[in-house]
């Protein structure tokens, strides 16, 4: 099986690596070709360009930014779909709406490929490990002939559907996490507002019911203020608007996902999109006056 990479970036790199140590041929491209330079050393083959790759490559990856990104690297003019063979596989691992992985699919399908939506949930350390959660949407027996490769890369592998399904079980698992780390920004001020150290809350949340993730990941990271991008707070804003628009689609309430999304707005608004979506926390600091303070507006 050889394996084509599109996409080098936080996530990618790691992944692609594991592909490499599974002793798969790897063939890899990236827009900005510094960043392919780990993974090269390490024993990849740099295509030139996207259609060099995908003549080379009987399964090919994609983790790019965003829906737009995925239909240009796929779909463009000079995509993979221009000169991927019949028979050969996509996997796009990209959280993308999942009406947009619908599409791409039936294109895909009209030129002999096979497409899988296959988004993934952990942050680089766990996709280094190799312990990474793979959604995917699909043909089962497409996923059959890649899970040798997937197995690879994770912990688990959910088959969630058909085409888009992939896409669609990553919004509902960013939903919970968005509204999880929400919760831990407003836990640790509401602490410090009360008097209790901060560090307290992560340490008794280590056990009993309110234990989550997001506590464990990102609760040091805000008692630090390290805000250090794993997952962007424009990745989490991105996901969220996508989650609510598929819920007034479906006619499913998700008022706390709206609240969350608000935050994320303001810590955009003030721009900190770039950093770690943790970062809503330095704006419950400021709701609580516990942020830079307003000046009053000076008498007259």
């Amino acid at each position: 099986m050889r394996v084509g990479f599109i996409g080098l970036g936080l996530m990618g790199t790691p992944i692609a690596l594991n592909i490499l140590r599974a002793g798969f041929t790897l063939t890899v491209w990236n827009r900005t070709k510094a960043k392919a330079d780990p993974v090269v050393s390490a024993g990849a083959i740099w295509a030139a360009s996207i259609g060099e790759l995908s003549r080379q490559s009987d399964v090919i990856l994609t983790m790019v930014t965003d829906a737009a990104a995925s239909e240009v690297v796929i779909s463009g003019a000079d995509g993979i779909l221009a000169h991927a063979a019949p028979g050969t596989i996509l996997i796009d691992m990209g959280s993308i709406a999942p009406e947009v992985s619908r599409m791409i699919a039936a294109h895909a399908k009209d030129r002999g490929v096979a497409m899988l939506d296959a988004p993934v949930t952990g942050n680089p350390k766990v996709a280094e490990a190799a312990k990474l959660g793979i959604m995917v949407g699909g043909e089962a027996d497409v996923l059959a002939r890649v899970r040798p490769l997937l197995e690879k890369l994770s912990a688990v592998i959910v088959h969630a559907g058909p085409s888009g399904a992939g896409s669609t079980l990553k919004l509902v698992n960013n939903l919970i996490l968005g509204v999880a780390i929400q919760a831990v920004a407003e836990a640790l001020v509401l602490a410090r507002k009360a008097g209790i150290d901060a560090d307290c809350v992560r340490q008794i949340t280590s056990v009993g019911g309110a234990r989550t993730g997001a506590m464990e990941t990102r609760g040091p990271r805000m008692i630090a203020h390290d805000f250090s991008p794993h997952f962007s707070a424009d990745n989490m804003h991105k996901d969220l608007s996508t989650a609510l628009k598929l819920a007034d689609a479906v006619g499913a309430a998700a008022p706390v996902a709206a609240a969350a999304l608000e935050i994320l707005r303001a810590a955009r608004a003030q721009g900190k999109g770039e950093m770690d979506s943790a970062v809503v926390y330095m704006i419950i600091e400021q709701l609580s006056g516990l942020g830079p303070k307003i000046a009053a507006p000076a008498a007259e």
